[in-house]
């Protein structure tokens, strides 16, 4: 039976797809709402500070050098300037640490679309999430603009790299792979995953074939439309170019 549980279980064995919306709006209406708040408080503070200042009160040149006037003060169980800045600091301090956790969060990186793809469709098939998410809960992984990746792994840097991933292993996934059944001793929630490591040494490996193939004189600016990247002498973006090639070759053959 499809659950919650079952969700956790999958991101965990999976990593890739530990997908979570990040809340933007809210985080930020929260930060507004803080900050306002702080605002008046610091007023009020302001306000007692020249209050107290004005009165008639023989203690009151001790306030602004004893912070032990201020605490004696506030035992007399009215609002003083100590009680209002234990409250400052209350809101202060929860102020400050939701500041700092949202800009971690905007620093989190975005997961790739293969990723969400993968997540989304596990949610809807029968061996996977079955549609168990009802309501608002089912669209949780609609809006990818506000969409953060927990995985630990950080995308590939190298344009061919990205290329394979994005391209070729979603193609040759279809047409072949997802008819094979993982051995019943592994724990198998539905989700085929490829190794990192394996994509990047068949990237450089064709990488280096097609920089021998690739004549030099190859016009570069002929294929603009595939470009990933430069280096000197364009090679990368003729190297994404040429692969790029082979693969919509290989999918017109596949179906």
């Amino acid at each position: 039976m499809a659950d919650y549980h079952k969700l956790a279980g999958m991101m965990a064995h999976h990593g890739e797809v530990a997908i979570f919306r990040r809340f933007d709006k809210l985080n930020l209406k929260s930060l507004l709402y803080m900050q306002a708040e702080l605002i008046h408080l610091e007023a009020e503070l302001h306000q007692m500070e020249l209050d107290e200042k004005s009165a008639a009160n023989p203690n009151k040149p001790a306030y602004p050098f004893s912070v032990y006037d201020l605490r004696e003060a506030a035992c007399s169980g009215k609002v003083t300037q100590w009680t209002k800045y234990q409250e400052v600091q209350s809101k202060l301090q929860a102020y400050n640490g939701a500041v700092i956790q949202y800009s971690a969060l905007r620093k989190v990186v975005k997961p790739d679309a293969n990723s969400v793809e993968c997540l989304r469709e596990w949610l809807d098939r029968p061996e996977g999430g079955d549609f168990f998410l009802k309501g608002r809960e089912a669209d949780l992984w609609e809006k990818v603009e506000d969409l953060v990746s927990l995985d630990c792994q950080q995308p590939s840097k190298d344009a061919l790299t990205r290329l394979i991933n994005e391209k070729f292993v979603p193609r040759y996934h279809r047409r072949w792979v997802h008819r094979f059944k993982p051995s019943p001793t592994v724990d198998w929630y539905g989700v085929w995953q490829y190794d990192q490591g394996m994509l990047e040494t068949v990237a450089n490996a064709i990488s280096t074939l097609l920089a021998v193939a690739a004549p030099e004189h190859l016009d570069t600016s002929a294929v603009l439309p595939f470009e990933a990247g430069h280096t000197a002498g364009g090679h990368i973006t003729v190297q994404c170019a040429l692969f790029s090639d082979f693969v919509c070759s290989f999918d017109r053959q596949t179906h």
